[in-house]
């Protein structure tokens, strides 16, 4: 991979993200065989365009607390960014991000698979502990006004899914978009989104009362359950 383009430091703020979102997006789109279709590519993709929203949203004021959802989207970008790009540390790439980075290349595997199976991983896995250590940073509770941030996001998905969800179709598929069945797939796009989201953030409470042994087990096991989920999706078509 042609990594000299990636800043090679973790990001400080929104903008640094959507710097290396940008960056990964050329990376990933040069990938064979499948290229701007490839399946990082395309969970990217979806990635960077939700975090754009996030920051017009934070920088109009949008939110209750800019410094809790700012750092929020960094320690969430932050563990993207660790799980996908090589690592020097030693440390293997987490069972439920090795689903689609091992199948990223397989061609019977549409866009839309990618973009859904790379968002179990980044919701299922990485959401909780983001929240956690932004929760433990801030000195800050799992509060109304966090909650309300954090709610937040679930409209930002929503807005975008319909839009998203057709960047991804194939053009057969489009053809055969509209009414009940367009209608389906954006309402039931969205409601998912809405319970991973919320098992994330009861996940993470949960995880702030573990330590030591037990916290590591329970991190196996979210990271365990999110890549079954992900084999699913990659198997079975969605569209």
């Amino acid at each position: 991979m042609p990594l000299l383009t990636m800043p090679s430091d973790p990001p400080v703020d929104v903008p640094g993200v959507l710097a290396r979102l940008d960056a990964l997006q050329d990376i990933a789109e040069q990938h064979p065989p499948r290229y701007g279709e490839d399946g990082l590519a395309c969970f990217n993709y979806l990635y960077r365009e939700i975090t754009t929203e996030v920051w017009e949203q934070i920088q109009k004021n949008e939110f209750r607390s800019r410094e809790f959802i700012t750092r929020l989207d960094v320690e969430f970008a932050k563990r993207y960014f660790a799980a996908v790009l090589p690592r020097t540390d030693g440390r293997p790439v987490p069972e439920s991000w090795q689903v689609l980075l091992e199948r990223r290349s397989e061609p019977e595997i549409n866009r839309f698979q990618f973009a859904v199976a790379g968002v179990n991983a980044h919701v299922d896995f990485d959401l909780a502990f983001a929240l956690l250590s932004t929760c433990r940073a801030l000195g800050r509770p799992f509060g109304e006004d966090e909650r309300a941030d954090y709610n937040r996001i679930n409209q930002i998905f929503a807005s975008h899914m319909r839009a998203l969800r057709r960047h991804f179709e194939d053009w057969w598929m489009r053809v055969l978009d509209g009414g009940l069945l367009a209608l389906a797939a954006d309402e039931g796009g969205e409601l998912a989104v809405i319970v991973a989201r919320d098992a994330a953030w009861n996940r993470a409470k949960r995880l702030a009362g573990l330590t030591g042994r037990d916290f590591d087990v329970e991190s196996a096991e979210i990271d365990h359950r999110t890549a079954i989920v992900g084999r699913v999706l990659l198997e079975v078509p969605l569209l």
